[in-house]
Parts: structure tokens; C-alpha cells; sequence
């Protein structure tokens, strides 16, 4: 086989990143483009065991359908088992991103037809340079900047260091043919307007534009490895065991550490790390030094960001409905709300009480047993603890207890006509402390 160089590129590039053992087998995502047959090419000629994956994406009509047809002739010439997939991306997209709805299914397809074995794809030092420009005009940080890692998981590269102009050499030589993708030719898409029009601007400049790009990721990468273990130190330190982070680790950070500990605390909440700007980061960084201890911020998807005093918790907004009053009878065992149960029994009378921070013990004969509930906090709803102070109301009383705002009505009150009895985590009111008669235990226990 002709053009050596691109062979001694990808063996290096196998050899340096340690992509493959000797004669492994591999599967190559093949379009039947010229890089992607350059890969099956080159793979074959280093000696792996090659297998083939073509998705038809129904794009393009009969053109969709030739890519397919030249790649199952290409695979049956060189004795290629190949894959193939149909699917419908137009459809599929419903309305979204075509690119990204195609590139999400690709890999999940990709996955499968795999079956455990690494997944060659053949982007090239062009398309990373692409990346790095499409990503540095979207504002993207340093992670999207290094451009096309050589290695992701069980995705390898072998030919991000060889250029396309290397690749067309090669086959030229060699003499293969391969397809052109029509909608490459246009411009209708930002990788290929970087492509036509700023790509060779760039290589009039510098003609090595592209591997300078490349060293730029190597260097972003491990400058990112280096922050990334301290912002992993930096949330294991802040961790609670309720989920929530203590500010002090994060606000004690360096601010390249702070934003990628934050963005990978909302990444850990479940949110959806696509539309999470720089933006977004320095709201999040101006929310741990407010002066307000119970700061809210939205965010993308549903998500909010809100301070509990000396912590700060990231989860998806709640809808803001206090849940509803269940009435009581005694005895009585059963769940209030999904996180909280109550139980009340009246005490035999030579019965030892056990008090705990949330089981109370009451006078029968100040209670209303007809109007007896749980329900959540009401406006104007108050509490009497000690014989020295007066009644406080509630709001007042959680505030003291730094019970962040958004877990308040949460809360278990247990009350009747008269007022409130006992509330969850606070204490019970002093006027139904037990006296010579029937005593009422109640218990309010988090599930």
C-alpha cells in the first residue's frame, strides 16, 4: 500500500495513546467519505481485525442510499463484515437539532453494534480544528475548546493527527474511491461555513494551523485533568450527607476550581449540562457569597440553585404546592406526605415516655381531638417553647434553626381549632405539656 506516512500517523497516534493491542478487533464507523474509508484502509494494513458500521440516516434520499450501497461493495471487496442500520434522523429529531439528533444515534448505534469492542471514528485534524473554532465562537470554556479528545472511553481516533489533505493523497494513490456528502458542499451548516471560508484563512497565516490547534487540546486537557482532581477534592470536602454542599470549600477555591466544582455539582443533580452557559456559572458563584441566606437562582431545565444559610443545594424546581391537611385519629399510623410519617397513641397511664427531637408527649385535655391534623405551616401560626419568652411565630423560629426556606413548608405541624400542638424539628407549644390526665404521644419520623 502507497503513502506510508498516513500508516506511520496512525500507528503512532495507536501506539502513543495506547488505542489498540496487536491485531484487535475494532469497529469502524464507515460513512464511505474519504476519511472514514482511509480508516478501514489503514486499520486493515496495520494488521487489526477490522469490522464495519454504516448508519443511513435517510437524509438525503437516493444519495443516503447509494452511501449505503458503496459501503456494502467496499466491505465485500476487502472482506469486511459491516453493519448497517436504517433510521429515520428527520423524524426522529422531531423538530430539533438534525446534526445532534443524528450524532446521538450514530453512537448509540455505534455501541450496540460494537459489542464491547473499541469504536474507530475517522476525524482528522481538520475536523478537530473545526471543533476548536466552532466552539471558541460559541463562548465554550476550556473543555470545549481543547477540541476532539484521541480517546473517549471506547471511542478512538487513530487519524486525529493526519489532515485531510494527507487523506486524499493517500487514497489517491492508492487509487480508492469513496462518496462526497452533498450537504458538505453547503454552507447552510456552521461547520461547514468554518470549513469553506475560515479554515483556509487561518492556514494562510499558519499552513500548520491545524496541528497547532491540537497541541493547544493536549495542553487544555491536562490543565483541565489538573483543576478537574481539585475541583473533586473541593466537592468531597463540601459534600452533606443530605446532599447538599457547604459554601466554604467552594468560596476557599481558586475561581478556575469554583466553576468546574459547580458544574459538576449541577451535573450531579441530574441537570441537563447542554445549555449550562458561563452565565449561568458566575450567577451560581454570586449565589454562595450572597448576604442572603436563602438565595434562589434558576437555571436551564427546570433546575433551581438555592442557599440554606451555610450550604447550598442544586435540584430540580419544586412545583410550590404545600401539601394538603390529612386529619388525625388516635391511634393513628400513616404517611402525611412521602417523606413523613405520624404516629399518635395515647400512654397507659404508668407508661415511661422516651422524648426525642420529634416525639412529643401532650395533655389529652388540651387537645381538640374533632379538629386534630398535620398539615404544613399557616400564616400567623405561632409557638410558645419556654416558661421565659413569649409565643414566636414559626417563620421566626425555623429562621433561628437555619431551616432553609424551601424545606419549611415540609415541615409537620401538628395542630388543632386552637392552634399548633407540636411542628417537626421545632419543639411542642408549652400550654399542652402533660399534666395529671391521659397523655398523647406524638411521633413524627422522616422516611
Amino acid at each position: 500500500m502507497r503513502n506510508n506516512g498516513l500508516l506511520r500517523s496512525a500507528a503512532d497516534t495507536i501506539r502513543r495513546f495506547a488505542m489498540l493491542r496487536p491485531g484487535e478487533r475494532v469497529l469502524v464507523a464507515l460513512s464511505g467519505g474519504a476519511d472514514s474509508v482511509s480508516l478501514l484502509l489503514v486499520l486493515q494494513e496495520l494488521g487489526y481485525e477490522v469490522r464495519a458500521f454504516h448508519l443511513n440516516h435517510c437524509l438525503r434520499g437516493a444519495e443516503s442510499d447509494r452511501d449505503e450501497a458503496f459501503c456494502r461493495a467496499l466491505c465485500a471487496a476487502r472482506g469486511v463484515p459491516l453493519n448497517v442500520g436504517r433510521c429515520d434522523i428527520a423524524a426522529l429529531s422531531q423538530g430539533k437539532a438534525v446534526e445532534e439528533t443524528a450524532r446521538r444515534e450514530r453512537y448509540r448505534l455505534l455501541e450496540q453494534a460494537a459489542e464491547g469492542d473499541k469504536i474507530a471514528t475517522a476525524h482528522t485534524a481538520d475536523d478537530n480544528l473545526e471543533t476548536v473554532l466552532f466552539h471558541l465562537v460559541r463562548g465554550s470554556g476550556a473543555k470545549g475548546v481543547s477540541g476532539i479528545p484521541p480517546v473517549r472511553g471506547a471511542v478512538i481516533r487513530p487519524l486525529l493527527f493526519a489532515e485531510r489533505r494527507e487523506i486524499e493523497a493517500f487514497l489517491r494513490e492508492n487509487g480508492q474511491d469513496y462518496v462526497t456528502d452533498s450537504s458538505n458542499l453547503s454552507d447552510d451548516y456552521t461547520r461547514n461555513r468554518l470549513r469553506h471560508s475560515v479554515l483556509p484563512v487561518l492556514r494562510g497565516i499558519n499552513e500548520q494551523a491545524a496541528q497547532a490547534a491540537l497541541r493547544l487540546g493536549e495542553q487544555l486537557r491536562q490543565d483541565e485533568a489538573c483543576l478537574g482532581g481539585q475541583a473533586e477534592r473541593c466537592l468531597q470536602t463540601a459534600l452533606r450527607a443530605d446532599g447538599a454542599y457547604l459554601t466554604a470549600p467552594f468560596l476557599a477555591c481558586h475561581p478556575a476550581v469554583q466553576g468546574r466544582a459547580l458544574r459538576e455539582a449541577a451535573r450531579r443533580a441530574g441537570m441537563p449540562m447542554r445549555d449550562l452557559a458561563q452565565t449561568h456559572i458566575e450567577a451560581l458563584e454570586r449565589l454562595l457569597s450572597s448576604a442572603d441566606p436563602s438565595a434562589q437562582l434558576d437555571l436551564p431545565h427546570g433546575f433551581t440553585a438555592r442557599r440554606e444559610y451555610e450550604a447550598f443545594r442544586i435540584a430540580p424546581r419544586a412545583c410550590g404546592v404545600q401539601p394538603a391537611a390529612l386529619p388525625l385519629t388516635v391511634p393513628f399510623d400513616g404517611l402525611w406526605t412521602d417523606g413523613t410519617r405520624v404516629k399518635l397513641r395515647k400512654l397507659e397511664k404508668s407508661e415511661v415516655f422516651y422524648k426525642t427531637v420529634n416525639t412529643f408527649c401532650a395533655d389529652c385535655g388540651t387537645i381538640d381531638f374533632a379538629s386534630l391534623c398535620v398539615r404544613a405551616r399557616q400564616t400567623g401560626d405561632r409557638l410558645r417553647l419556654t416558661e421565659k419568652g413569649g409565643s414566636r411565630t414559626l417563620k421566626k423560629l425555623m429562621i433561628d434553626r437555619k431551616i432553609p426556606a424551601a424545606e419549611r413548608d415540609a415541615l409537620a405541624v401538628i395542630a388543632d381549632r386552637s392552634g399548633v400542638i407540636a411542628v417537626q424539628d421545632i419543639g411542642m407549644d408549652l400550654s399542652r405539656r402533660p399534666g395529671n390526665g391521659a397523655r398523647l404521644e406524638i411521633k413524627i419520623e422522616r422516611n
